[in-house]
């Protein structure tokens, strides 16, 4: 298998259609469709249409630019990755991942933005990137600030904010 990066825990990926399973039931977990309810599939076809999509981006090199995140231990899909650009604009992209419950609390998220942010920022040319996280999730927060985004403002009626909470932006240069 060909790994696009490597952090000292987890081995980043493209997708393959095998992976659509995994995917769909990581997607399925409390957490994820409370801070990210925009990002479930509705089902397991769903879930092989979107990483087919995902797969043609990988090998065209174009946003959005999603990957898969395993654990290096064992070769689990444990999470995702991606970005995208922000508003049109290819020289700033919102970036974002998923790390599942059973492996959360274990820094693989913080190793992941930051491996992430070093990556795309290198392959894409990419200056500005964003996290946008859903005001209450506060380890996400963290995560970004530890890897030196900042904050920048607080959005609300966000379309993937269906509860209204708020969404906090943050924002970091390279």
């Amino acid at each position: 298998m060909k790994y696009i990066f490597e952090t000292e825990h987890l081995r980043i990926r493209k997708f393959e259609i095998e992976d659509a399973k995994c995917l769909y039931e990581n997607h399925l977990e409390e957490e994820v469709k409370r801070w990210i309810p925009n990002e479930s599939y509705v089902d397991i076809e769903e879930t092989q249409g979107a990483i087919k999509f995902y797969i043609e981006c990988v090998n065209g090199k174009h946003l959005p630019y999603v990957l898969a995140v395993e654990l290096k231990e064992t070769g689990e899909l444990i999470g995702d990755t991606g970005v995208n650009e922000v508003g049109g604009n290819s020289n700033e992209v919102e970036i974002g991942y998923t790390i599942c419950k059973k492996y959360s609390g274990n820094g693989y998220a913080t190793e992941l933005l930051k491996a992430m942010t070093e990556f795309i920022t290198r392959a894409f040319e990419i200056n500005i990137l964003y996290g946008r996280v859903m005001r209450g999730n506060n380890a996400s927060v963290r995560v970004l600030e530890k890897n030196g985004y900042e904050f920048v403002k607080e959005e609300f009626e966000a379309e993937d904010d269906p509860y209204d909470n708020g969404m906090l932006i943050y924002k970091k240069e390279c």
